[in-house]
């Protein structure tokens, strides 16, 4: 079990040292589509360092700091237009 939490340290830590790009990444994915609450918000977002982690969950504190940047905050227009944009599968 310390394995694993140490594991998961490293790898948010290395995430945080760049949360701009990070965050970056998950609004060019489109992730945030559609959301227009805080709680969804947060909770997609969550899902993303997840699954990019292989399935170590994020810490509060990652989060909270991940929330912050602006393009998390809320969907931009831009992301809008190019969701509407998209083909359904």
């Amino acid at each position: 079990m310390e394995l694993v939490e140490e594991a998961s340290r490293r790898i948010y830590a290395g995430y945080e040292r760049d949360l701009e790009a990070l965050a970056d990444e998950i609004t060019q994915q489109n992730a945030l589509v559609g959301t227009t609450t805080v709680t969804a918000r947060t909770l997609l977002v969550g899902e993303f360092p997840t699954a990019k982690s292989g399935g170590y969950p994020p810490p509060k504190r990652f989060m909270d700091l991940l929330m912050l940047r602006p393009q998390l905050r809320r969907p931009q227009k831009t992301q809008i237009a190019k969701a509407e944009l998209l083909p359904f599968d």
